[in-house]
């Protein structure tokens, strides 16, 4: 999904896509709420405006993202569905939200996984409440559990103000 400016100007300024894409993974290396994207499709259009001299895309994004199960660490296939907006400029810009096309080529994939990240979950499971795992000598609590069990403890900086309650 990469198109030059003369192939911008030669298709009357304007392309339309339908492409299935593959992302690797290592692309989300360093994010522990994703590990992968498979199944990417990626539909749109991306015209080029010659008054402003920008490049504007509309992104339509579906796929499975692999994420990690908060509990047990397995991996997740997470559906998604997303739609995003971009602009590419040809010259450097101090905007934030234009992205540069370097060498005059204009780059969707970036895009694509920006795009992706913005979806992922901040966590995700599949055990049921109540069906977490335990092992030898460790249990995995819900909150409502921990609270209850912590009820009548007492704090162990305030242990000692209890002997003057006493006095």
């Amino acid at each position: 999904m990469k198109w030059t400016r003369s192939e911008l100007l030669r298709k009357s300024n304007s392309i339309t896509f339908d492409e299935d894409v593959q992302i690797d993974p290592s692309a989300f290396a360093g994010n522990s709420r994703i590990t992968a994207a498979e199944d990417v499709h990626v539909s749109g259009t991306c015209w080029l405006d010659e008054e402003t001299d920008m490049v504007y895309a509309e992104l339509e994004i579906d796929g499975v993202m692999i994420c990690p199960d908060a509990i047990t660490d397995l991996p997740i296939e997470v559906p998604f569905e997303t739609s995003t907006e971009e602009t590419y400029a040809f010259e450097p810009s101090d905007d934030d939200a234009v992205r540069y096309a370097d060498n005059e080529v204009i780059e969707l994939l970036p895009a694509v996984i920006d795009a992706i990240l913005l979806e992922v979950p901040l966590q995700v499971t599949e055990a049921a409440e109540g069906e977490y795992p335990e092992g030898d000598g460790w249990k995995v609590y819900t909150e409502a559990e921990y609270q209850e069990s912590r009820k009548d403890q007492i704090d162990p900086r305030l242990a000692i103000l209890k002997q003057f309650k006493d006095e």
